[in-house]
């Protein structure tokens, strides 16, 4: 299967105060490129659930030179990128009009069987179906560490509400990005953008749970590093380097 493309004028609606794209929209595009290509082969989030399983994203890393601005025409592009025992790979990128990578993304995923709430093993079959090959050595993610200290004042607490929901009846990944976000000033936010972003997703946050985003941000250093805690659990670690 080659990678499956995907032409965007980016809205006004898509974008921040400062007209660049929102992580979370950015994200939301990427898994709509992303689930068009595997729609090919019988192999789409609509595929899955008829099959009670579902993928799901554990680790992304991004390389962002810079954010699609409103009114700009980008390229999504998704691509396969093999798999193991348990984890799926796949790749991303997003390209200007120039045909210049301005982000480029990699991700980790399993399979969950949506009424077990278990990880299953990658079929060899399923995956050779849409064409991913398998890996005889492990990707590496960065491990992002929990925070031993945090800035108290920015804490926020969220509740997952329905249309925080996606269809594997958990909240959706784009959701924490929001999240992230909000938790940042946002005379820093007008300043900056990420440059790179790595993003852990380590336990479910279901309807009507609440949530706690804690964060603690090194302004001359430009690093900012999240956390999203359910209870007692450590939902979402993150780190990101700005520019």
């Amino acid at each position: 299967m080659s990678a499956y493309k995907l032409k965007h004028k980016i809205t006004f609606s898509d974008a921040d105060e400062q007209g660049r794209i929102r992580l979370s929209v950015l994200i939301n595009y990427l898994m709509e490129t992303s689930n068009r290509q595997l729609a090919k082969e019988n192999a789409s989030v609509e595929d899955f659930i008829k099959r009670g399983i579902g993928w799901v994203v554990l680790d992304y890393h991004f390389e962002i030179e810079r954010l699609p601005l409103a009114n700009e025409t980008v390229t999504f592009l998704a691509d396969v990128a093999g798999y193991n025992r348990f984890f799926a790979y796949r790749d991303f990128k997003v390209i200007d009009e120039q045909g210049h990578d301005i982000i480029v993304a990699h991700s980790q995923w399993v399979i969950l069987d949506l009424k077990e709430r278990k990880i299953k093993e990658a079929d060899p079959k399923l995956m050779e179906s849409f064409d991913n090959y398998e890996l005889k050595k492990m990707p590496r993610f960065k491990r992002v560490r929990p925070l031993k200290e945090f800035d108290v004042e920015a804490d926020q607490t969220y509740r997952v509400n329905y249309y925080d929901l996606d269809t594997n009846h958990h909240l959706t990944n784009s959701r924490y990005f929001d999240w992230i976000i909000d938790s940042l000033p946002r005379e820093f936010l007008d300043k900056h953008q990420p440059r790179v972003l790595d993003i852990c997703f380590k336990k479910e946050i279901h309807y009507g749970e609440d949530a706690l985003a804690h964060v603690k941000l090194d302004p001359e250093k430009l690093v900012s590093k999240h956390e999203i805690v359910h209870g007692n659990d450590i939902a979402t670690l993150a780190e990101i380097t700005w520019t």
